[in-house]
């Protein structure tokens, strides 16, 4: 595509939205069934849609199946060393409660405190996602969450990948059941006799999960309402072809509806590149490879443009999930960005250094609510309470202020409220 118009851009950015908003009538469904019947409605939803028939008395992982969990002694090594990068990371982002004095002697502050409880959803499927849930879990534990509860989709055997089980353990996560789509999220939200509800619900997940999160949002907290991947990487053709059309394969090989971009300022990039993806894409395993031919083929793109401010005008307006900067002097071009989920500076920069823990979380905002959100955080896992004590002298000088406000909206018995205190001074 050359020389795009923002119009053709938001054309293909609707195209992918509607593409994963059909089926929100049967998770409206899945949900209020769930919320209504509990386990019993549970129970039919893990039969329909679980790849192994599990049972709600078999919901829980148990100790056993814990400490039975066999990986490599190198995944342990591993895991050890990103979990303190992420903590290394994310306990910058604490913030502290605060209290003051004021001159006339009130004393006003914020309390940050813990949620109680936090749901984390651990995608299954083919592959393990045991990422998703270092980024989710260790930011909840440097906040404080007192109850950090596991869901995750057992594969055809009724099992648990052993590296998710692991991680578990490393991380001292006890809580751990056996179910996925829309009726885990639910099922998180509402509870049932076998599963106590949560107070908020994280993670990224497929369609049913996305859409089910989307409902039980006011009920629950959420994170985000997350979709498919996606990635835009600006190039000026300083970088080698191979860099690009890696990192742009990296997303595609998500999902069907994943979305990779590349925006560049080269002629020989533009005319080049999908040769690379191509030779590329044909080394990827068989289903890696089916997934990233139907994502080049539904939402890859290669844009030309003249200059690289108007690259990151489009950019901008995509809001991606994922921002490389692939061009010489990186750094200068900070400052262009207004709208991405995480971004990538410079040529040894891979978006995968992110995914897999480096220290930003990966757990990112989709289909452009970059432009409004930001990747999650410790903060998403604290509330934070006003505290307000008002005293004798500082109620004598401004009693005035409140009553006269509570009447001009109209509000008499909150003017009163003052007016009773002002008899007594």
């Amino acid at each position: 595509m050359k020389n795009p118009n923002d119009s053709d851009i938001l054309r293909l950015l609707e195209k992918r939205m509607k593409s994963v908003s059909e089926i929100e009538k049967e998770v409206e469904e899945i949900v209020q069934k769930v919320k209504m019947e509990g386990d019993n409605a549970l129970s039919e939803f893990l039969r329909k849609f679980e790849k192994y028939p599990i049972t709600v008395d078999h919901l829980l992982v148990t100790d056993e199946e814990i400490k039975e969990a066999r990986v490599e002694k190198e995944f342990i090594e591993t895991v050890k060393t990103v979990v303190e990068d992420l903590k290394t990371f994310h306990m910058r982002q604490k913030e502290n409660s605060f209290f003051f004095t004021t001159s006339n002697g009130s004393f006003l502050g914020e309390m940050v405190v813990p949620l109680n409880s936090v749901g984390i959803y651990v995608p299954g499927g083919k592959v393990s996602y045991f990422s998703t849930l270092l980024m989710c879990a260790v930011p909840a534990m440097i906040a404080g969450v007192e109850r950090i509860v596991v869901t995750t989709p057992p594969n055809e055997n009724g099992k648990i990948s052993p590296y998710i089980l692991k991680v578990c353990e490393i991380l001292g996560l006890k809580e751990i059941y056996k179910m996925g789509g829309a009726h885990a999220i639910a099922t998180l939200a509402y509870g049932t006799n076998t599963v106590k509800p949560v107070d908020k619900i994280v993670g990224p997940g497929g369609i049913f999960v996305t859409l089910a999160k989307k409902r039980v949002f006011g009920d629950v907290g959420i994170d985000s309402i997350a979709g498919p991947s996606e990635i835009a990487i600006v190039t000026d053709g300083s970088v080698p072809l191979d860099f690009v059309a890696a990192d742009f394969l990296s997303q595609a090989e998500h999902d069907e509806s994943a979305m990779s971009v590349v925006i560049t300022t080269s002629l020989e990039v533009f005319e080049k590149l999908p040769e690379v993806i191509n030779k590329q894409l044909l080394s990827l395993p068989v289903e890696r490879k089916k997934t990233a031919e139907a994502s080049i083929q539904n939402f890859g793109i290669v844009i030309l443009v003249e200059n690289l401010k108007r690259a990151f005008q489009i950019s901008n307006l995509i809001a991606p999930e994922h921002l490389e900067i692939l061009v010489e002097n990186p750094f200068e071009y900070l400052g262009y960005v207004k709208n991405a989920g995480s971004v990538f500076l410079g040529k040894y920069t891979c978006e995968s250094v992110g995914d897999y823990g480096i220290g930003p979380n990966h757990v990112l905002p989709t289909f452009r609510s970059a432009r409004f959100s930001s990747g999650l955080r410790v903060s998403d896992f604290t509330k934070k309470i006003f505290v307000t004590h008002v005293s004798k002298e500082a109620f004598e000088e401004k009693w005035r202020i409140y009553s006269k406000m509570a009447r001009w909206e109209g509000f008499e018995a909150h003017a009163r409220a003052v007016d009773v205190r002002r008899d007594m001074l």
